[in-house]
């Protein structure tokens, strides 16, 4: 019998299931010994029996994240044709859908079900003796199942009251969602009023999480050394042990950058990164998000086995490439796109969770999507500059320049018919003239668009272009 058939007959057990399961573990009782029925009876309720036609596999998740194998037994007619492959599989699966970290099992030391659990992936860790013969302990450990949704942080960088005020237009829009739960902050590079005004709105429970940003941009454009940057950090987050995230100190390639430049900017995250984590107070270091950079496998992979070495349990990663003045706009190259897949597999393996820096627009968000590359958070900044550069966009599409009328697409019959494409309409876009002319608007409904984007499914980008349908006779300027 083929194995994707087979495959797709494995499934949790039912009540209905528990005689032929009882009947198979007592025809093997020698290699099982006595199963009680109450026993199983019992795992078939809380979900720990996976069976098909062909044989059962009883597991247990314990608290410590270890999912233990009791028992895994297939009729003999069946064996050698995938259904215990089949059963450890889905075993496998379903642990990580419930969040376990390791699968392990004890098997006789003289038994031929050995080399299957190696086969299998299984590592073996141990020999302890058993009641009649040695025992083998088998352990694989399990990546983190992959997000379906990354969550939003919203990057902030203006002063306190220009933050309030933003605030405070959203609440007038009426939207239900918070963007603004989750907040990322340099404040090295922001006045003092943001801090100030972002703590209270956190005391006031409007913002569950600020993390600090360790602001290498300032370095990246020249205003301070990276020295300077190391002495400020190091005083700022100990004197801020209650924010909720500390991104470590890196020091940022550029695509300007040669490759031998890039490797030692790498080399000098990775020393500074390791050595300021260890100098932090353990609060800090548990909250601590390593930035992960390179240009090749080789380096990001170095990045994440040093800081999966040292403790660090949470990455980030922005080497996009860059573009514009001053090299402040990112890009999702192939390349790029093809570095953060190893970002996530690696830290998929060490159980990390990644953080996605500087992501841009929703059709950039929706370049990583189309390639399955789902971090667990993300940050942006572009529906705040976009916005105050005189830009929108809406859910799945590219930037339009909005306040300079350059053609079809910055009209209004263009702009109801993009609300219609991307099902998407707002308190903020319901006046072209209000976006043209408030950049508060615009960037409010630039947030309400990445919300939209990460809600949705599958989000395919929208060309904002002339078409048939559109033309400027039929669309008559503005009317």
């Amino acid at each position: 019998m083929p194995t994707k058939s087979l495959e797709s007959m494995v499934g949790l057990a039912k009540v209905e299931d528990l005689p032929r399961i009882k009947a198979l573990a007592d025809a093997h009782r020698q290699e099982l010994g006595f199963v009680n029925r109450a026993t199983l009876a019992a795992a078939i309720n809380s979900d720990e029996i996976l069976c098909c036609l062909q044989g059962f596999l009883h597991f247990h998740h314990r608290r410590d994240k270890i999912s233990t194998l009791y028992h895994l037994c297939v009729s003999p007619e069946y064996r050698r044709q995938g259904v215990g492959r089949s059963l450890v599989t889905l075993w496998e699966e379903h642990s990580r859908t419930c969040s376990m970290e390791t699968l392990r099992l004890k098997c006789p030391l003289d038994s031929e079900a050995n080399g299957f659990y190696w086969r299998l992936g299984f590592t073996r860790v141990a020999i302890e003796p058993g009641k009649h013969r040695p025992l083998v302990v088998w352990e694989k450990k399990l990546p983190e199942a992959t997000p379906s949704h990354p969550k939003f942080v919203a990057s902030l960088s203006a002063g306190g009251s220009d933050i309030k005020r933003l605030f405070e237009l959203w609440d007038i829009g009426g939207d239900p969602r918070n963007p603004f739960q989750d907040v990322l902050t340099s404040p090295l590079a922001c006045p003092a009023s943001t801090m100030t005004y972002l703590r209270h709105e956190k005391e006031k429970g409007r913002i569950k999480e600020i993390w600090l940003d360790c602001g290498a941009y300032q370095v990246q454009q020249g205003k301070i050394t990276y020295e300077e940057l190391l002495d400020k950090l190091d005083q700022l987050y100990r004197d801020n042990q209650w924010a909720d995230g500390y991104v470590l100190p890196d020091s940022v390639p550029l695509s300007t950058d040669s490759d031998q430049l890039v490797e030692y900017k790498v080399r000098e995250t990775l020393y500074y990164c390791t050595r300021f984590f260890q100098t932090m107070p353990a609060y800090i270091q548990e909250r601590a998000i390593a930035p992960v950079h390179g240009r090749t496998p080789e380096q990001i992979s170095r990045c994440l086995e040093t800081y999966n070495q040292t403790g660090i349990t949470t990455v980030g990663f922005g080497s996009w490439g860059t573009s514009g003045p001053n090299s402040s706009v990112n890009m999702l190259s192939q390349e790029s796109l093809a570095m953060f897949s190893t970002v996530l597999d690696i830290a998929s393996e060490h159980r990390m969770k990644v953080h996605c820096f500087g992501i841009g627009s929703p059709s950039s968000f929706n370049r990583l999507r189309s390639h399955k590359l789902i971090p667990h958070t993300l940050d942006s900044t572009t529906w705040w500059k976009a916005g105050g550069f005189g830009a929108i966009f809406f859910p799945n599409t590219a930037q339009i320049q909005l306040t300079k009328r350059r053609g079809i697409e910055t009209t209004k019959i263009a702009l109801e018919q993009l609300k219609k494409t991307t099902n998407h309409s707002c308190s903020f876009c319901q006046s072209i003239e209000k976006l043209r002319t408030s950049r508060n608007y615009r960037i409010m409904h630039n947030l309400t668009a990445w919300l939209d984007t990460l809600a949705g499914e599958n989000g395919k980008e929208i060309n904002v272009t002339p078409t048939t349908e559109y033309n400027l006779r039929k669309s008559g300027g503005d009317s």
